[in-house]
């Protein structure tokens, strides 16, 4: 069974632009078979708060851009991930925050898969106590919680071989703040779960209002930014 982690990076919030997109895609030995890791420029103006976060200013994205003859849009280039996935033909696909990366989708491309949320699907598991108020026992694990917990914790779960063998190629400097970083994380957790506690991944149809983004003024950069931050994420590989 083939199974594809999924993580983005954005311009702000749902309706904005995606910025970077990735994939890992592995198999129920948790071997990586192939990955899809594209950087994107905005349609509309930079969210200076939301690069804070992730630090995808574009420069940096031309930079990052400068060896992929892809488009220069993910709502130009979103059927080529849909084509990675059905060529390695996943059996589904994993997202942290489903509702909120899915939401970058069209709904024609939300039902050609069945997905499966980790942060609500491994909120038992984790068991993390929530502040008072609201529905159910626990909270909803963030993606370092929950790595920490299934990976790395005194509980945690064993490492697939070969999914060991993916991390040790890693190393413990791991890989620049992106999306890829976040996969890779969630490779780590999934390979796990789907190892041991394979009645956790319950995939299912899911489908979100897309809200695609709306053009604005945004100038594009002269020149590309190179400088540790890119040549990091350049270097980084699986």
């Amino acid at each position: 069974m083939n199974v594809a982690v999924f993580d983005l990076e954005t311009n702000g919030l749902t309706g904005s632009s995606v910025l970077s997109a990735s994939s890992i895609v592995f198999n129920g030995e948790g071997a990586v078979l192939d990955l899809f890791n594209r950087f994107y420029l905005p349609v509309e103006s930079l969210d200076r708060s939301a690069v804070r976060v992730h630090g995808l200013t574009p420069g940096r994205l031309l930079a990052l851009r400068e060896r992929a003859a892809t488009p220069l849009y993910f709502v130009e280039d979103w059927p080529e991930l849909l084509g990675f996935w059905a060529a390695w033909e996943v059996a589904g696909v994993v997202a942290h925050n489903l509702s909120f990366d899915v939401s970058f989708l069209p709904e024609a491309a939300q039902g050609t898969f069945l997905w499966w949320c980790s942060m609500k699907g491994l909120t038992e598991y984790c068991a993390l106590p929530k502040r008072s108020g609201g529905s159910g026992t626990f909270k909803w694990p963030r993606l370092g919680e929950a790595t920490t917990i299934v990976c790395d914790g005194p509980n945690a779960l064993p490492s697939p071989e070969e999914t060991q063998r993916a991390e040790n190629a890693v190393g413990e400097e791991g890989m620049p703040h992106v999306s890829l970083y976040d996969c890779f994380q969630l490779y780590r957790v999934v390979g796990r779960v789907a190892k041991h506690r394979r009645h956790l991944l319950r995939f299912a149809p899911f489908l979100i209002p897309y809200s695609p983004p709306k053009k604005r003024r945004f100038a594009t950069p002269l020149f590309p930014t190179h400088d540790v931050f890119t040549r990091k994420i350049l270097e980084s590989v699986i």
